[in-house]
């Protein structure tokens, strides 16, 4: 059998419904697609931790700084 590709891979972590019983099977059985999904879960890891980004957002000082260029007929700051 083929090895299943790394799509395959990475929806057995993200939705592993979508994973067909054969590759499952395979992948289980196979030390080369172990070391993938062992690679695709790591990448997957890293993505999750560097798209946790904590934002504090001062709509009111936001709302004030605009309000302020608005009537003084200055263009807002980003």
């Amino acid at each position: 059998m083929r090895h299943p590709n790394e799509g395959t891979l990475r929806r057995l972590l993200d939705e592993p419904a979508g994973v067909a019983d054969t590759d499952r099977e395979h992948i289980a059985g196979c030390p080369v697609c172990r070391s993938g999904l062992a690679a695709v879960r790591q990448d997957a890891t890293r993505a999750t931790a560097a798209l946790d980004v904590r934002l504090s957002t001062d709509v009111e000082a936001g709302w004030q700084r605009l309000s302020r260029a608005v009537d003084g007929g200055q263009q807002p700051l980003p």
